[in-house]
């Protein structure tokens, strides 16, 4: 059975071995519209969204197979690149971000930004993060973006390098929002990077690009009763560490 045709009627789960880049492509290359369950095995390097790793995976499976375990919904997004007479070609989902950058590294890029229409704002950048509340920890927060907690439907606009004068910085609209980024600057194409691994190429100047939540999300298979304590302790293990304060610590006289 090929990936494509796996779903949540036909798998009780999946186990995708390797990292997290391993586990983005398994989410991508599922069934969009009812996905299986997934559980990460990390045998990477950090592997943030896996729940298990090669020491404890036989450990982990026991316990699903006890019925300990809960799913973790994740939204995705779905960019369209929107033609000249308004048709929109549809790409592929998104469960990290979406990546909107130049086709020429030395170059930047000139973009507006509408979101629902309204027009937000204008800026010569490297490029535009368009990032999920699952991606959040990605890209997004190595360029300076917020950390949301996963299961919180929202997307978030994070600029790469934007010009210090525009004063655009990283915002958070409703899942529900329609983000808009077209193409300004002349005789300057772009790419769209989805997740890090699928890239469309040569996306012209005028162009507009549309971004929308997904009609499906992924599901994640986490060892715990609590979504709040599974996450924070990944969180803390594997992201943001916990500094080690000495008990007799306390301000100088």
């Amino acid at each position: 059975m090929n990936l494509i045709e796996m779903n949540n009627s036909n798998i009780k789960g999946l186990l995708s071995i390797g990292g997290d880049g391993t586990l983005l492509r398994v989410v991508s290359n599922v069934s969009q519209r009812d996905p299986p369950p997934i559980m990460g095995v990390n045998v990477g390097s950090v592997g943030f969204l896996d729940e298990s790793n090669h020491r404890k995976v036989f450990r982990d499976i026991e316990k699903i197979l006890e019925d300990k375990y809960i799913i973790e919904e994740c939204s995705k997004i779905t960019p369209y690149v929107v033609k000249k007479n308004s048709e929109e070609i549809r790409l592929n989902n998104g469960l990290n971000e979406v990546l909107i950058v130049s086709s020429k590294s030395s170059k930047v890029l000139q973009v507006s930004i509408k979101v629902n229409g309204v027009f937000l704002n204008r800026s010569y950048l490297d490029g535009v993060i368009i990032s999920t509340s699952t991606g959040s920890t990605a890209y997004n927060l190595s360029a300076g973006g917020a950390i949301i907690f996963p299961t919180l439907d929202v997307m978030q606009i994070t600029p790469l390098n934007a010009f210090a004068r525009s004063g655009l910085k990283p915002i958070i609209v409703p899942h529900d929002a329609v983000i808009e980024i077209k193409l300004l600057r002349p005789r300057l194409n772009a790419k769209i990077i989805i997740d890090g691994q699928k890239i469309v190429r040569n996306i012209q100047p005028n162009t507009k690009i549309r971004i929308r939540k997904a009609e499906s999300k992924a599901r994640f298979i986490r060892i715990s009763d609590d979504l709040y304590s599974n996450y924070f302790r990944r969180l803390r293990k594997k992201i943001i560490g916990v500094l080690k304060i000495p008990p007799s610590d306390s301000p100088e006289e």
